[in-house]
């Protein structure tokens, strides 16, 4: 088996916001490539290229997207036609990508909607306690704790 290669890529810095809180969070990302778009005249697509390039048989090579039908999501589903093996999510979040990077199992279409379906459901709105939502303002600040 192959080793495991992570591209993320995103409008603006969110991929290597992405990759260092990884690197925090796990101690070593150097699987992940990070690709922020649209932060300089750079483009992007080279690089996108040259991780599809080096992805060898065996590898178990995923790519994250930031937004469904954005630019970055077409220019890399476009890339990927010639690259069947490649698993492309978009929707990216820090849950989703932690959860494949770091995944037990080989990472098959089935695990990955797993993961999906685990960080789509750690994805809530959150209720402060003591906070009435029509008046957001109006409890003390010491409640939340109390």
């Amino acid at each position: 088996m192959g080793e495991r290669r992570v591209l993320l890529a995103s409008h603006g810095h969110l991929a290597s916001g992405l990759k260092s809180s990884l690197q925090i969070l796990t101690g070593d990302a150097s699987a992940v490539t990070a690709i922020d778009a649209y932060v300089d005249e750079t483009d992007f697509v080279p690089t996108i290229e040259e991780f599809l390039a080096a992805s060898e048989e065996g590898d178990e090579t995923i790519v994250f997207t930031d937004l469904l039908g954005g630019s970055v999501f077409q220019k890399v589903s476009v890339l990927l036609a010639s690259h069947p093996g490649v698993i492309h999510v978009t929707g990216m979040n820090l849950a989703v990508v932690i959860g494949c990077l770091l995944s037990d199992e080989p990472l098959t279409s089935e695990v990955v909607d797993g993961v999906v379906a685990m960080a789509s459901d750690a994805l809530e709105r959150v209720e402060i306690p003591g906070v009435d939502p029509a008046n957001e303002g109006d409890a003390a600040d010491d409640d939340f704790f109390a």
